[in-house]
């Protein structure tokens, strides 16, 4: 059994790349088919310090530089999978790291994977000739992991690398057959749509629009309709900015904020919903972990078109939609897409694509046939 070195980020703080840390962590698949050890990279505590330097990084640094010295040291992997970031502090912090990742590989045969999760790498290699040399040179002779075929520009100045795969996120599910049937019909048993919003409380991941929507849904009448909206608060601005804005329009009997939810509650959220909301505007937005995780409660999906949404909603799941178009395209999706056939339509979405196993099977295959 090949030994596996994994240096990736998982929850605490809960984003996209530490879900799916999560997930391969806890696979069952992974740790029968490998011998793995794992190296949490911590770089923020929460989500409001990510992509900010404070004193604390350059501790958690020098704490990964000799946890993954000492771990090829003693460990001696045969293949080494990197969670790696495109820019800023977190780049260079990977740059060091990977210089005795690379003394290792010129005194053994071992394969290396970096997998990113986040656009950037493009723009940072265009900003000077240092860091697309300094890319290259952290890439060189390595395999590239991105999470969407649209990632592929980001690697259009990089020519150092071996080759690049394409896995797609996926996510467990909560729900066996049976809990799913009794889901819908709760859903189909109620009257009234119940919209979640549920991600990080950010305005660039589109909660701001969602109270707008909220808004015009109390100023047309429509009492037939709630809003339920869970995350993590980037800053002190946006909680206020949320509470503020509830409050001047008297929306409290409409739009209910859960915090950052896990566990029981965040299935009794997506268990309750009828519709799943997405209008992300997030630049760096590529393959959104809260989307997948709907499809496996069978919710149809209101998105935008930001990174490789379009790409996983069709027109049987879901609309792409905008912030002009947002309101009428939710009251439309209220009469069209509530029904049986369309819950049990997005589960086998997700069932066929999205599930963790599908995920798990082929990022094992990828790291044992390289």
């Amino acid at each position: 059994m090949n030994k596996a070195l994994f240096i990736l980020h998982y929850s605490p703080p809960v984003h996209g790349a530490s879900k799916v840390g999560d997930s391969i962590l806890n696979s069952s698949i992974i740790s029968q088919e490998l011998d793995a050890k794992f190296i949490k990279i911590k770089s923020s505590d929460s989500i409001d310090v990510i992509g900010k330097f404070n004193g604390k990084k350059i501790l958690y640094f020098i704490e990964l530089f000799f946890k993954i010295c000492w771990s090829l040291l003693w460990f001696r992997p045969q293949i080494i999978y990197y969670t790696a970031s495109p820019y800023g502090f977190a780049f260079y912090r990977d740059l060091v790291v990977s210089v005795p990742i690379k003394i290792y590989r010129k005194l053994s045969k071992t394969s290396l994977f970096y997998h990113y999760h986040a656009k950037g790498i493009d723009s940072f290699v265009s900003q000077s000739s240092i860091n697309k040399k300094l890319t290259n040179f952290l890439l060189k002779n390595t395999t590239i992991l991105l999470i969407s075929k649209l990632m592929k520009s980001e690697i259009r100045q990089v020519n150092t690398y071996k080759n690049v795969v394409f896995i797609n996120n996926g996510v467990e599910t909560t729900l066996n057959k049976e809990d799913f049937l009794n889901v819908v019909s709760q859903r189909v048993s109620s009257n009234k749509a119940s919209v979640l919003y549920l991600s990080n409380m950010i305005k660039e991941k589109g909660y701001d629009t969602i109270l707008e929507t909220v808004r015009k849904v109390k100023e047309s009448g429509l009492d037939n309709i709630e809003f339920n909206f869970a995350g993590g608060w980037a800053t002190n601005e946006d909680e206020q900015f949320f509470n503020n804005y509830v409050k001047e329009y008297n929306l409290q009997e409409y739009a209910t904020f859960h915090g950052l939810v896990q566990g029981e509650k965040k299935k009794s959220l997506f268990s309750n919903a009828t519709i799943f909301v997405f209008p992300s505007r997030y630049k760096k937005e590529v393959f959104p972990i809260s989307v997948l995780e709907a499809l496996s409660y069978g919710l149809p999906i209101l998105g935008f078109n930001a990174g490789a949404v379009s790409k996983i909603i069709n027109a049987k799941i879901g609309v792409i939609s905008n912030k002009e178009l947002i309101f009428e395209d939710l009251k439309k999706m209220i009469v069209n897409y509530q029904s049986t056939d369309n819950y049990k339509v997005c589960r086998e979405e997700y069932l066929s694509k999205y599930t963790i196993d599908v995920f798990e099977r082929k990022l094992t295959d990828i790291l044992t046939s390289s």
